[in-house]
């Protein structure tokens, strides 16, 4: 099985160089920020309705299972 070098090219400067100024990157990390903070209040809203919906099912279990009806 014949191995292969492994490809190795010369990277100019210009591709180096960042194409966002100081002031994009203050903007996308402010994005970044305030993107997270979304989240996690989605994140805490869908935890408290699961906690609250499986409450009531709990419940509603508790009270079928308990509450025998006669037919």
């Amino acid at each position: 099985m014949p191995e292969h070098a492994p490809v190795t090219e010369s990277v100019s400067q210009e591709t180096e160089s960042i194409p966002f100024s100081s002031a994009d990157l203050k903007q996308f990390d402010a994005d970044d920020a305030e993107a997270g903070r979304a989240i996690g209040k989605m994140l805490s809203l869908f935890f408290l309705y699961t906690v609250f919906a499986m409450t009531g099912a709990a419940y509603a279990t508790y009270w079928w299972i308990t509450h025998k009806q006669l037919h």
